[in-house]
């Protein structure tokens, strides 16, 4: 993990998956567990069109996380909520200031209901 985290390497859907976490962390709905992250993201992408980003499934939600988590944008908390099957389900809080990841992520998503 880095001590600044930058944008090069992250693409447009995890960019998307940031957003959404930030979406959520500024209306204090933070931590959120993936499939919440799914249906915001869904829900900003919903009738906009974009060439930018597709369909975002929870799998893509799941890998944009890791690596978020990995380059330092968010953390990864424990809660007491488990899936239907009985499993921990992870949950994701901003590790960074809001206003920087509006300075890094990709214009054209700023455009959508995202920001």
């Amino acid at each position: 993990m880095s001590s600044e985290p930058t944008f090069d390497s992250i693409s447009h859907t995890t960019q998307v998956v940031l957003l959404g976490v930030v979406k959520r962390h500024e209306n204090d709905e933070t931590p959120v567990q993936t499939h919440e992250i799914r249906k915001t993201c869904e829900t900003a992408l919903d009738g906009v069109e974009t060439q930018v980003v597709g369909t975002i499934t929870e799998a893509d939600v799941m890998r944009s996380l890791y690596q978020l988590e990995d380059e330092g944008f968010v953390e990864e908390v424990e809660t007491s909520q488990t899936s239907p099957t009985g499993k921990g389900r992870p949950a994701y809080t901003l590790a960074v200031d809001a206003e920087m990841i509006f300075e890094g992520v990709d214009g054209e998503l700023l455009e959508d209901d995202l920001e």
